[in-house]
């Protein structure tokens, strides 16, 4: 098992303490990633023995929130955790597998005994969930969030806001739901791929690391001049010209 030598977590686990659990467990507080990021996060954990997986996990803990009558609500590296999980549905140099792998988890806060509106409602007031869909529709009732971290959908524009950042054409910020909003910001200015224009797929089947070479290309740099550009002045981590 990826074993931390920490307790498993249980909804009675105290605010700021430090536990284990099965990533199959976690909830999301959003509904979409960059499928894009979650495959080289696959292509990249499923590659590192057990030491070296166990290493990189210890120094990323997941933040949850544990409430809606014991839950475990994943507040951030909701990627991190979706990609674990497949890299454990599949071949990996680290042998793990979908009942023995572990993440590492920090609890955020324990507010177990809310449930309903009341846990959510602490919840957007907290900016702990961002409730739209993987096309930016919303906001989506809760019951619509998706029920583990394995079922999130693909946002090809939050790959793009990755790739964006990943190039330097924004900082990276502590801004809730940064890159979301980024990706925002492109949805309305690119279309990805033009196949989506001619009824021929669907934005959520798009991956980018799949377009062709030379159009996979030309998105990226119309995204960066979109970031470097006045119009994204107020987005965060955003720099200016350059």
């Amino acid at each position: 098992m990826m074993d931390f030598g920490l307790e498993e977590c249980t909804s009675k686990t105290p605010a700021g303490a430090h536990c284990q659990v099965n990533p199959g467990l976690l909830m999301p507080t959003q509904n979409a990633v960059g499928m894009d990021e979650v495959n080289d996060k696959i292509a990249r954990y499923s590659a590192k023995d057990k030491n070296d997986l166990k290493d990189y996990l210890v120094v990323h803990p997941v933040p949850i929130v544990i409430g809606n009558g014991g839950k475990f609500y994943v507040t951030d590296h909701h990627h991190l955790t979706h990609a674990l999980w497949k890299t454990a549905k599949g071949e990996n140099q680290a042998g793990i597998d979908t009942k023995n792998v572990r993440v590492r988890v920090s609890v955020s806060s324990n507010i177990a005994g809310l449930k309903g509106y009341h846990f959510w409602k602490a919840m957007h007031e907290a900016r702990l969930v961002y409730l739209f869909d993987n096309y930016g529709g919303g906001p989506i009732r809760p019951k619509d969030l998706c029920d583990h971290i394995k079922e999130l959908s693909n946002d090809p524009y939050r790959s793009l806001a990755w790739m964006v950042r990943n190039r330097y054409g924004y900082a990276k910020s502590p801004h809730a739901f940064a890159e979301f909003l980024w990706a925002d910001f492109f949805r309305i200015r690119i279309i990805i791929d033009n196949w989506i224009l001619k009824d021929k797929t669907r934005g959520a089947d798009v991956l980018i690391s799949a377009l062709p070479e030379e159009q996979r290309k030309h998105v990226i740099d119309m995204a960066m001049q979109c970031a470097r550009s006045p119009e994204a002045r107020g987005l965060p981590g955003y720099l200016g010209p350059g």
